[in-house]
């Protein structure tokens, strides 16, 4: 009995844990998308940069946090949250470097 009441709490856990991924993921797309409809064709490229150095990283810290949570508790998609992982990682550190180098730029503060 208790080992089912386990088993049906963890499946719980995994659910939870696949909707959360799924809501989140949906909400990183749609920060790119919309853009996409309310802005000319020719900023569009400019404004995604700006948007995924900016707000975007807060999108991106909250997707990892989901995908860190999920590859401790969902371990048949290990695989797709470890690569997720390691994308928005990447994409973290990019923003952070750029801005650092950005800074650093007298003649466009000026």
């Amino acid at each position: 009995m208790l080992e089912m009441e386990n088993r049906m709490e963890q499946e719980n856990k995994i659910k939870a844990c696949r909707w959360l991924f799924y809501i989140t993921l949906f909400q990183t797309a749609v920060f790119f998308i919309v853009p996409v409809f309310l802005f000319p064709a020719k900023l569009i490229f400019y404004l995604e940069i700006m948007a995924a150095m900016t707000l975007g990283v807060v999108f991106a810290l909250f997707f990892l946090g989901v995908n860190i949570y999920g590859f401790f508790i969902d371990k048949s998609r290990r695989r797709l949250y470890l690569s997720l992982m390691i994308f928005f990682s990447a994409w973290i550190v990019w923003a952070v470097v750029s801005w650092a180098y950005i800074e650093h730029m007298d003649y466009l503060l000026n």
